[in-house]
């Protein structure tokens, strides 16, 4: 079909059909994350994937900044190619390929590692949208969370709100000391949004994307529970610094990276957190998680704090 794009007309009605009952419509379930539901599509022999969008999107981003990261990766070539996109869901070109897992970052893969590198610096180079423009994300999206925490009363019982809060506070002005770089980030960069395809990546899923920190990234690429490997990490960040012009200071790299590892247990802590108020028949597993994140944020703190 080319370059083609299938008419907005027919988006509307796959959005609008798939929101309504995906299954009825005769699509395919492909997953459910968090906040949303996704389905395989297609038209007139095209494979697509219609994405619907739940409350649990608003939770984290502005109305106005829904899906604009995603569209940005479209144009780019950096993620599947955006033919819609509203409040509602958004409708795409099906890639190809194989979900990453979060084995396949720590097997000595490294050409997958120097494919990856290579996407995520070229879009780390692109202009933040207006529409996404402001503080870093990862403040933003907490701040939201233990607003909707605050509200609904969703505090662990046994660690008070004000002791989050007072973490976060330590946690930006550490930071600030650092002053790590700020780009035009993916956010929410685990395996699982990386599709490989003979050779080659696309990555996906860019909710959570807009100004934030590049380490941040990093380190959400290598962050598992049970650690890392570090040839793996070393090598993806010597990938990626020889992308740029800027010499690859791979001590320099190893410290900003790690300083984000409590961040990302940490801002998976918040979000749990609030997970009860969308999810209440859920609830103990969302406890559950909350406390593993919240103890892992504790054991790794000293890379930050």
């Amino acid at each position: 079909m080319g370059d083609q794009g299938v008419p907005s007309e027919v988006c509307d009605e796959l959005v609008k059909s798939a929101c309504l009952d995906g299954r009825e419509a005769g699509f395919k379930p492909m997953t459910a994350g968090f906040s949303n539901y996704v389905w395989s599509a297609s038209w007139e022999e095209r494979a697509l994937v219609v994405k619907c969008f739940t409350d649990l999107v608003l939770l984290r981003v502005e109305l106005h900044a829904v899906g604009v990261i995603d569209q940005l990766a479209s144009q780019c070539g950096v993620g599947p190619r955006i033919h819609s996109c509203c409040h509602l869901g958004m409708v795409m070109d099906f890639l190809p390929g194989r979900t990453l897992e979060e084995a396949d970052v720590h097997c000595g893969n490294f050409k997958l590692l120097d494919s990856i590198a290579q996407q995520l610096h070229f879009f780390h180079r692109q202009e933040t949208p207006k529409a996404a423009e402001g503080e870093p994300m990862l403040w933003r999206t907490m701040d939201k969370v233990l607003q909707v925490v605050e509200t609904h009363g969703l505090a662990l019982p046994s660690l008070p709100l004000a002791e989050v809060r007072a973490e976060i506070a330590a946690a930006q002005d550490a930071l600030q000391k650092l002053q790590p770089k700020v780009v035009c980030a993916h956010g929410d960069l685990k395996p699982s949004n990386v599709i490989e395809n003979e050779g080659g990546v696309w990555l996906i899923d860019f909710e959570l994307g807009g100004p934030n920190y590049r380490g941040f990234d990093w380190m959400k690429l290598f962050r598992r529970a049970e650690g890392f490997s570090q040839p793996d990490m070393d090598h993806f960040l010597q990938s990626y610094a020889a992308c740029g012009e800027e010499p690859c200071d791979l001590a320099s790299m190893k410290k900003e990276t790690l300083a984000f590892e409590p961040l990302t247990w940490l801002e998976a802590f918040v979000f749990f957190l609030a997970l009860p108020q969308y999810k209440p028949e859920d609830t103990p597993k969302w406890r559950r998680l909350a406390e593993h994140r919240w103890e892992m944020y504790l054991q790794t703190r000293h890379r930050l704090l």
